[in-house]
């Protein structure tokens, strides 16, 4: 089944007010859809996301003007062949390298082919990935952006956890990074509102040193966090194994690492205990699913990354076909939310802590075309 054309479809998403977090602040949250035909007419949606830092055209020109010309013609079931293809093993995109931005739209194409192949075969992509293991997958509610460049005080840290307690979250990843005494008072603030039995998972974004996290661990284990996340530089992968084996608490990360190699180091060197591997940035279903494995194989738990729109859909069905799935990150402010529900409306919500697996073809969606045209940049 040959593939006949490649179309990409950058949109932009204006937010009521800016939302940030300790590495920038946004105003619109913005996203590259790809869509492959094949020769039957049938198609397959993948994303490159999220561009909320800028960035649409470049990934839009990596698609259109490089990776577009080694699709078209080729066997859409050939989905290794074409990842092999197009990340730059024995093909002038090597010049793009193998690591960041390629990969990234690699991605999106990747979703896109496996989308594709299980609307052809009638199947969720789950089944193309060794079967349903999961029929719902336990999410915790993440978010707790800043508002308008100012960081969250403890009354709208305490509101906004409240809301997903409410709405059946059983757990909430707030961010810290900003001011110790400041980011231990929401925690506190928090902790006392939810009770003992809720999980609070912190995502630094990396904007710590070791001597900080060291200083902060305590602190925050008195609190019973269960994870926190990136509490250092993505590179500082020694300091983030001498962490783990000094704190309470499991260390994650994975959305900044965009192969299984990146992950084989972090596993080796023991410096993460949740991997949390962004589908869209880890080159889509082909090359999660390796990480996925690898993780399997040194008894590492999968939480991954998950701030998108089409990649929602995509991480739920690989979660449910891994063995050793953990939770699912589900946003619901800074835009891709609001975005998630005009293109595809209900698919994929929270229902009592749980998401449902679609069982329908491919990742089980169809995008509202009016939508898509109404946010097209």
């Amino acid at each position: 089944m040959k593939i006949t054309a490649v179309e990409t479809f950058p949109l932009s998403f204006p937010l009521k007010e800016p939302a940030s977090d300790a590495t920038g602040i946004w105003h619109t949250w913005n996203t590259l859809l790809i869509k492959i035909t094949a020769e039957n007419g049938m198609f397959g949606i993948g994303e490159v996301g999220p561009l909320h830092g800028g960035g649409l055209r470049v990934y839009q020109a990596l698609v259109e003007s490089k990776l577009k010309e080694l699709l078209i013609g080729e066997d859409v079931f050939q989905r290794e062949y074409l990842f092999n293809k197009l990340i730059g093993i024995g093909t002038s995109s090597y010049a793009f390298g193998q690591q960041g931005a390629i990969v990234s739209a690699v991605g999106g194409i990747d979703i896109a082919l496996w989308d594709l192949v299980g609307k052809i075969l009638n199947t969720p992509v789950y089944n193309l990935l060794g079967g349903l293991y999961h029929k719902k997958i336990p999410a915790y509610a993440s978010g707790f952006f800043g508002k308008n460049g100012s960081v969250l005080n403890q009354q709208q840290c305490v509101e906004e956890a409240t809301f997903y307690k409410d709405l059946g979250f059983k757990g909430v990843k707030m961010k810290i990074g900003f001011n110790r005494e400041f980011d231990l008072q929401n925690i506190e603030a928090v902790r006392k509102t939810l009770g003992k039995d809720f999980l609070i998972m912190v995502d630094a974004n990396q904007g710590l040193t070791l001597h900080e996290a060291k200083m902060i661990s305590r602190r925050l284990e008195e609190y019973d966090i269960y994870f926190v996340e990136e509490p250092l530089s993505i590179f500082d992968i020694e300091g983030m194994a001498e962490l783990s084996k000094n704190v309470n608490f499991a260390i994650a990360a994975g959305e900044n690492y965009y192969s299984a190699a990146d992950f084989r180091t972090l596993f080796e060197k023991r410096a993460i205990q949740i991997a949390q591997p962004d589908i869209i940035h880890a080159g889509g279903f082909t090359g999660m699913h390796k990480i996925a494995c690898l993780a399997k194989i040194y008894n590492v738990p999968l939480a991954p990354h998950i701030h998108a729109t089409v990649g929602v859909a995509a991480s739920i069905q690989l979660l449910a076909a891994a063995s050793n799935t953990l939770m699912a990150e589900y946003i619901m402010t800074g835009g891709s939310y609001e975005l998630r529900k005009e293109l595809f409306g209900d698919s994929y919500q929270v229902k009592d802590g749980f998401i449902e697996v679609s069982d329908l073809p491919g990742l089980g969606v169809e995008l509202n075309e009016k939508a898509i045209q109404k946010y097209l940049k």
